[in-house]
C-alpha cells in the first residue's frame, strides 16, 4: 500500500501546485468570448443608454467585445434570472438598478435569491432626484408643503413610477417622518407621470433631476426640494430634504453592476479597475455631466454596504405603508 500511498501523496502535491497556475491561466484567457451586460430594462432606458455609453470603451481596455442585451419585463426579473443562472466565468453581468436589489425583494417571490445568486462588483452612477410641484400648489418649499398637507389631509395627489418604486417609497418615507398624507397615483414610469404632474393632474412627485430641468427652467414646475445629502450644482438654490426638518434624510436611485455568484474575484476586481479608468475619462465624464448624472466607480464592499442600507430602511417604510404589489 505504501507505493500507492506515495503516488497519491504526489498527485494530490501537484495538482496544489498546478492549481493557481490553471485559474491564472483562465483568468488571463479573459474574457474569451464576448461579455453581456444584461440590462432588465428596454433600449432607450436610461441605464440602456449607460451601458451602452461604457461598453466601447471597455470592450477596448478588456481586449474583448462587450455587448448590451436587453431583457425587460416582470419588473426586471427576467433578465435578472438569466445571469442568475449563467456561468460565472465573467461573461455575464447584470446592468440594474437599486431597485432590483434593494426593493424588489422586499416586495415580489423573485425565482432567485438576491444575496446568494449575485455578487457585486461596482457602482456606476448615482440619479439625484428633487421633490417637483406643480405652480398651482400653494407651497414653495417642503415646510410649507407638509403645512398644507396636514390642513388637507390626503386632498394632494403625488405622482410615482410605480408601485414599489424608489420615487414612491422616498415620499412615503416623507410622510412617515413628517407625519402628514398624500394620495398616492401610480404610473409607469416618468415618461407618463410627468407629463400629468406638468398638466395639473397631480400635484407633486420625486424626479429624477436631469429630466425635470426642462420643466423646472420653463417655469412649469417649480423644485421644493433636493433628496441628495448635499445641494446640487444644477439647482443651487434648491435646499435639501434635510435642511427642511427631516435631518439624516436621502433618497436616491443608481445603477450599477453585478455578476453571478461564484465568478472569479480576479475578473471583477479586473473590471472595475477598468470601469474606475474610462469613467475617469474626459470625454466619458463630460458624456455623464451633460446627461445630468454623477459617474460613482465605487466598489463591490461600497455597493453591497449601500444595498444592505437601503433594503433594511426600505423594508421598514413598506411595512409601515403597507405597501402590496400584484405578484
Amino acid at each position: 500500500m505504501k507505493p500507492v500511498t506515495l503516488i497519491g501523496s504526489l498527485v494530490v502535491a501537484l495538482g496544489l501546485a498546478l492549481a493557481p497556475c490553471i485559474a491564472t491561466a483562465q483568468q488571463a484567457a479573459w474574457p474569451s468570448k464576448p461579455i453581456r451586460f444584461v440590462v432588465p430594462y428596454p433600449p432607450g432606458s436610461s441605464g440602456d443608454l449607460i451601458a451602452r455609453k461604457l461598453a466601447p470603451y471597455l470592450s477596448k481596455a478588456l481586449g474583448g467585445q462587450i455587448v448590451v442585451d436587453n431583457r425587460s419585463g416582470a419588473n426586471g426579473s427576467i433578465g435578472m434570472e438569466n445571469v442568475a443562472h449563467s456561468a460565472p466565468d465573467g461573461h455575464s453581468f447584470v446592468f440594474g438598478t437599486d431597485i432590483q436589489f434593494a426593493i424588489a425583494p422586499i416586495l415580489y417571490k423573485l425565482p432567485y435569491d438576491t444575496e446568494k445568486d449575485f455578487e457585486p462588483v461596482a457602482l456606476v452612477t448615482v440619479i439625484e432626484i428633487v421633490l417637483l410641484a406643480h405652480p398651482s400648489v400653494a407651497a414653495n418649499n417642503l415646510q410649507e408643503l407638509v403645512k398644507l398637507a396636514k390642513a388637507q389631509p390626503g386632498k394632494i395627489n403625488y405622482a410615482s413610477t410605480g408601485i414599489g418604486s424608489t420615487h414612491q417609497l422616498a415620499v412615503e418615507l416623507l410622510k412617515q417622518r413628517g407625519g402628514f398624507d398624500l394620495t398616492h397615483v401610480p404610473y409607469k414610469g416618468t415618461g407618463q407621470a410627468l407629463p400629468d404632474l406638468v398638466a395639473g393632474q397631480v400635484q407633486v412627485m420625486f424626479a429624477g433631476i436631469t429630466q425635470s430641468m426642462q420643466y423646472l427652467n420653463s417655469g412649469r414646475l417649480k423644485a421644493l426640494a433636493v433628496a441628495s445629502q448635499k445641494r446640487q450644482a444644477v439647482l443651487p438654490d434648491v435646499p435639501t430634504v434635510a435642511e427642511s426638518g427631516f435631518p439624516g434624510y436621502e433618497a436616491n436611485a443608481y445603477w450599477a453592476i453585478w455578476a453571478p455568484a461564484g465568478t472569479p474575484a480576479a475578473i471583477t476586481q479586473k473590471l472595475y479597475a477598468e470601469l474606475r479608468k474610462q469613467l475617469d475619462l474626459p470625454e466619458v465624464r463630460d458624456w455623464f455631466e451633460k446627461s445630468g448624472l454623477a459617474a460613482s466607480a465605487a466598489g463591490a464592499e461600497e455597493l453591497a454596504a449601500r444595498i444592505r442600507a437601503d433594503r433594511a430602511r426600505w423594508t421598514q417604510v413598506v411595512s409601515e405603508a403597507k405597501i402590496k404589489v400584484d405578484q
